[in-house]
């Protein structure tokens, strides 16, 4: 005769997943992403140029060359490379990145303005009586020389600067005397080697 199995009355009961349901907020949000992703996919045009977003004018963001019979946009370019540095205002951040209004690296010899932009420079330099000890990055292989004399140009006549333009050509022959710096300049001193100081 088969006795019932007894149990232990301190045995423990099996142990078993509880219901946490994902918060409704969060349910929410994920819903809300994907609404608005495909909504996104929808309106967007895949096929457009991504450099258009802005919805300008494809012919304004054309950088014509004297060549073609255009004017390059020095402001433009300045925009596009130097503002988010620099500022809008020419200003500079404080302690951080120099100004270029009223300066005489920027407002003096064009040749050594050139040999910075071309080459970039790492290290300390004076400005306006204040020591920036940051990092420029060179744009001589971003932009031709016309493109760079525009923009100097640009800046050497913006925010109260009234210096003379800077022609292409002045920008190539500083290319070429510079052509074996390979590395940015190791601050102003390194600079100044190479190039006539500004006037103070």
């Amino acid at each position: 005769m088969n006795k019932p199995k007894q149990t232990r009355a301190s045995e423990s009961a099996d142990p078993h997943e509880l219901n946490n349901p994902v918060p409704r907020v969060l349910l929410g949000l994920i819903a809300a992403l994907l609404v608005w992703a495909v909504y996104y996919i929808f309106v967007s045009s895949p096929n457009s140029v991504a450099a258009l977003g802005d919805q300008r004018n494809p012919a304004t963001l054309v950088a014509a060359t004297p060549a073609e019979g255009g004017a390059i946009d020095g402001k433009q370019i300045f925009t596009a490379a130097c503002q988010a540095c620099h500022q809008a205002t020419g200003q500079g951040l404080p302690g951080v990145f120099p100004p270029l209004a009223g300066v005489n690296w920027v407002t003096g010899d064009p040749e050594v303005l050139a040999r910075i932009v071309l080459h970039g420079m790492t290290g300390p330099i004076t400005v306006s009586n204040t020591t920036y000890n940051g990092a420029m990055p060179a744009f001589g292989a971003q932009f031709n020389d016309s493109e760079l004399a525009a923009v100097l140009t640009f800046i050497r006549n913006e925010w109260g600067n009234n210096s003379q333009a800077v022609d292409a050509s002045l920008v190539e022959k500083v290319r070429k005397e510079t052509e074996q710096q390979t590395q940015p300049w190791a601050g102003e001193d390194d600079l100044l080697k190479a190039s006539a100081p500004p006037s103070e």
